[in-house]
């Protein structure tokens, strides 16, 4: 028997006729008879297309094991409490399996089920379409209103509004369907704007508006809303929807704009920067009077467009400029600021900082762009001379330092190299090796000087000087520093005085100005030091008197009178950026004038330049410069304190001292000193570093001893005396320095000097 019979006999069997059977059959919905087993006793031809299943498979099954996903689901809780309690019922589910969504309803019937079911997918998927659509219109933050689409003269009736709707106007929507929105309008909407927009709603188009509606509780409010036309399958306009939004803080910020902007311009030209203002939708810009005063331009004769700007922009700058504007421009940025250089109207260069803020529309489109530039050339300069400061400061610690502890190790060397000499007298080999140990730690020691007067660590210590005899010495020290291309003409008679100046200083001033008219001769040229006496007037800051002028004259390029007027101004140069430091002169100036001399300068044009250095004569016996290392230096037999830091240094000073005839005690630190000093021990001499470890330095360390030996006379020592220098950059009065590194004769002159000097001091 087939499915269909089996079917046809159980109704049958029921008392159901074939004109029931035809029913059922063709029913819209899916029909199902199940037993008391839940097995399937009929199902209709509908039935099979939702199930997907034919009869012959399913008739005499167990639903559950045929459709096993639906066990555990409503439709077994409510199936089994129909079956057993009697009455319907009705749901809805969802049914993977089948992929689609079901209404259902089921009564008891005979011990089992009859079940009634429909696909309801897609009715589902539009209401929860609908639902979805509706949820989100009500929360927009744009209002949104739907009118029927007539009469449009009187105004459509609205049929929606969205919570929007409520927060802006005050109207729930209880309080406006079946109204036109003419009810919002009142004593200053413009019926110009509103008769526009109902001229294109007529031709089937959509308007756009900014009218002046009345919330509930009378206040004016600007809207800015568009207006669609929504038409039916057949093209029919049947509703229009209205999505508006509140710009009534835009249309006061407009409105003050335009009230500020007359301020604005008044205040622009005004000020002392240059103000601009950029109207980026037709690439227009406007320039304050700035522009002329400060780089020299027309604003009235320049472009109007932007070029007028960006074509001023060094080429070098100009793509990293525009790039950056650009990016804040296009971005979503609101501040802009760079600096570059930029071509003032004669054709010089400035360095400019520039800042700018974006001015948006509602959409965060750019149109408008405000800023000022400000011309900070000089102040860029200072800074750069103040970095160049800075690094010399640097570098001048560093050399201090570094020729500090040079100087300990010098002295060691020096001190046996000259002890060798003398003790290899007969030997013409060894003494020769002896001599040039000696002769390389002197010219150490000359280079140490020189850095300590760089870093300007050097006290002055001015002694009688033939500044002729100088001059003639530093020959072949210009002719290596300047080069073969400048011819150097040296003219100084055997009669000119002594100066009364720092020679090592002096030196170093002389070089400066050498170089200097070097580098002012490019191509070469023939550079001219004379030496000679002069008598000068008072001229205010400084009384008549005799001095020794030392000249140096190029026939280099010259100056004019305003850089003549400046050259020697801390920082000031006319050199290439990295050719100069803008110090040099400046330090000659210094050094001359704590010296007690005076400068000046004679230059033109083409005419080459003149520096007269004027040092004041001395009045002082000059005394040589020193014994040779094979003659005897005094000795004595006093009891000296000897303080030094430096371990090896202090071993080698203590043996000479011991080879003087001295009796050394030696200390590493003032605290070790005083420590002897307290426990009563007596010295005739303290000789003591300026500089050492421990906290205590070697001035602190005199005036603690003074208070226990006040007789006590103080020889210091050191290579880097900056703390022993009084405010003209003196050593302090009062200090006797024997400076590092020193020669055997100079230490024991030095100890007889101040051994003396106390001695006379006691017995007066």
């Amino acid at each position: 028997m087939s499915g269909v019979e089996h079917t046809r006999a159980a109704i049958s069997g029921g008392g159901r006729d074939d004109q029931l059977y035809a029913s059922l059959e063709s029913m819209p919905d899916g029909f199902i008879l199940l037993d008391a087993a839940w097995r399937f006793t009929y199902i209709n031809g509908k039935a099979e297309v939702l199930l997907q299943r034919g009869r012959e498979a399913l008739l005499g099954k167990n639903m559950w094991d045929e459709f096993p996903e639906g066990a555990d689901t409503i439709a077994r809780r409510e199936y089994t409490r129909v079956k057993e309690h009697g009455g319907s019922t009705t749901f809805e589910l969802d049914y993977p399996p089948l992929g689609m969504r079901l209404e259902v309803r089921a009564f008891a019937s005979q011990g089992g089920l009859a079940v009634y079911f429909r696909d309801i997918t897609g009715r589902h998927h539009t209401q929860e379409t609908m639902r979805l659509l509706q949820s989100a219109i009500s929360r927009l933050k744009d209002v949104v209103i739907i009118t029927t689409a007539a009469p449009i003269s009187d105004g459509p009736p609205i049929v929606f509004v969205n919570e929007a709707f409520t927060v802006m106007t005050g109207y729930t929507a209880a309080d406006v369907l079946g109204r036109s929105l003419s009810f919002l309008h009142g004593e200053h909407t413009d019926p110009d704007e509103l008769s526009r927009a109902r001229d294109a709603l007529r031709t089937g188009a959509s308007a756009r508006t900014e009218i002046i509606n009345y919330t509930k509780d009378g206040r004016e409010i600007w809207v800015e809303g568009e207006i669609a036309p929504l038409a039916d399958d057949e093209g029919v306009v049947t509703h229009y929807v209205v999505v508006a939004r509140d710009i009534t803080q835009r249309k006061r910020a407009e409105l003050m704009l335009k009230e500020s902007t007359e301020r604005f311009r008044i205040v622009a030209q005004t000020t002392a920067d240059v103000v601009w203002d950029w109207n980026l939708v037709d690439d227009t810009m406007w320039w304050s009077d700035g522009m002329r005063s400060m780089f020299g331009y027309e604003p009235e004769r320049r472009s109007a467009t932007s070029d007028s700007w960006s074509d001023a922009i060094h080429v070098d700058d100009r793509a990293r400029v525009l790039a950056g504007i650009h990016a804040v421009i296009d971005g979503d940025g609101e501040k802009w600021a760079d600096e570059y250089r930029f071509i003032r109207g004669d054709g010089s260069l400035a360095q400019v900082t520039d800042r700018g803020s974006v001015i948006r529309d509602s959409d965060g489109r750019a149109v408008r762009m405000v800023g000022s530039m400000v011309d900070v050339t000089s102040q860029r300069e200072l800074e750069a001379q103040l970095r160049q400061s800075q690094r010399l400061e640097a570098v001048g610690q560093l050399t201090g330092g570094v020729a500090h502890d040079f100087n300990n190790l010098l002295t060691v060397i020096l001190s046996n190299a000259e002890l060798l000499e003398t003790r290899l007298a007969g030997n013409d080999h060894l003494h020769m090796l002896a001599e040039m140990t000696r002769l390389a730690a002197e010219r150490g020691a000359e280079l140490t000087s020189r850095l300590l007067s760089f870093s300007r660590r050097q006290a002055l210590d001015p002694r009688p000087v033939d500044v002729a005899a100088l001059v003639r010495g530093m020959d072949q020290l210009l002719r290596r520093a300047l080069g073969e291309q400048v011819e150097i003409v040296i003219v100084a008679d055997d009669d000119v005085w002594d100066a009364q100046v720092d020679a090592l200083q002096l030196e170093s001033a002389l070089l400066n100005l050498c170089i200097n008219a070097r580098d002012a001769m490019p191509g070469g040229g023939v550079l001219t030091i004379d030496v000679a006496n002069a008598t000068l007037a008072g001229d205010g800051a400084q009384a008549a008197g005799e001095y020794v002028t030392v000249s140096v004259t190029d026939t280099g390029t010259g100056m004019n009178e305003n850089t003549r007027a400046r050259v020697f101004e801390p920082f000031f140069t006319t050199k290439e950026v990295g050719k100069g430091s803008g110090l040099g002169l400046s330090m000659v100036y210094g050094f001359v004038t704590q010296s007690k001399g005076r400068i000046g300068i004679e230059s033109e044009l083409g005419a080459g330049t003149t520096v007269n250095v004027h040092l004041p004569r001395s009045t002082e016996v000059r005394r040589d410069a020193g014994a040779g290392a094979d003659e005897a230096a005094p000795t004595g037999h006093e009891r000296i304190l000897l303080v030094e830091d430096d371990n090896l240094l202090r071993a080698q000073v203590a043996g000479e001292l011991a080879n003087f005839g001295y009796r050394v005690v030696s200390a590493r630190t003032g605290a070790e000193a005083m420590q002897m000093l307290r426990e009563g021990e007596r010295f005739d001499l303290l000789f003591t570093d300026v500089v050492m470890a421990g906290g205590m330095s070697g001035a602190q360390l005199a005036a603690l001893a003074r208070e226990i030996a006040p007789a006590m006379p103080v020889l210091y020592t050191s290579g880097h005396p900056e703390t022993m220098m009084d405010e003209e950059g003196y050593l302090a009065p009062g200090v006797t320095l024997l400076r590092k590194p020193y020669r055997r004769r100079e230490l024991a002159a030095k100890l007889r000097e101040v051994l003396g000097a106390g001695a006379a001091k006691a017995a007066g």
